[in-house]
């Protein structure tokens, strides 16, 4: 575990399976939303983002599904309740949250990463452990990123077209703008194409491929 001054929590923002998502994805593959292939997701990447000495929250959107995603979640993982608002504001009302609640670093990442590994949460908190002021960024190969990691809330979030291929480049102009450091990961590959589907080697998210 890094040498950290307290806790580091790793917390994993989803939409409750039985509520939809990855439109994109399920319109290419020609298939309705399934919620099985959502919760393999989630249960994936949550697997993989387990590094020893952490804590793993999830939070969910909308608000009333917290109970669904408990049910499906291990029962070392805290389950909580989105703030309202665009990815921005979500994201930075749950890192607040935690922050609020003692956390000393948090790492947050979306529930589309079945094949990341506790590698990358390790080499997130060491960034973090040696640059306490930076914020680390993991890269998507979309122009967008998909891991955001601080020590504080960072004031990243206002002013970026979610969803589009400028994310990364936006947080990055913003973190210029206000002095702010940014620390890069390798990038990484989520989940929004059936051709990534195909390349995932994480077992939930393999064998809902392998079913069909």
């Amino acid at each position: 575990m890094v040498d950290l001054p307290g806790p580091l929590v790793v917390a994993v923002l989803t939409r409750a399976p039985s509520h939809g998502g990855k439109s994109r994805l399920f319109s290419a593959l020609g298939v309705p939303s399934d919620a099985a292939l959502l919760s393999a997701l989630l249960l994936d990447t949550l697997d993989g983002a387990h590094l020893a000495g952490s804590t793993r929250v999830v939070a969910v959107e909308p608000a009333g599904a917290c109970d669904e995603v408990r049910a499906i979640v291990p029962d070392d993982v805290r389950v909580f309740a989105q703030s309202a608002g665009s990815l921005g504001d979500r994201m930075r009302g749950t890192m607040s949250a935690l922050f609020a609640e003692g956390a000393s670093a948090v790492v947050l990442i979306g529930s589309d990463l079945p094949d990341i590994t506790q590698r990358t949460i390790q080499e997130a908190a060491s960034r973090l452990a040696a640059r306490p002021e930076s914020i680390v960024l993991g890269p998507a190969l979309d122009g967008g990123y998909v891991l955001i990691a601080a020590t504080v809330v960072p004031d990243v979030f206002d002013g970026v077209e979610w969803g589009s291929p400028r994310v990364l480049a936006q947080t990055q102009s913003l973190a210029a703008s206000r002095h702010l450091q940014l620390e890069l990961l390798a990038p990484m590959q989520d989940v929004d194409t059936p051709e990534d589907l195909v390349a995932v080697r994480a077992p939930r998210t393999r064998a809902w491929w392998s079913s069909r």
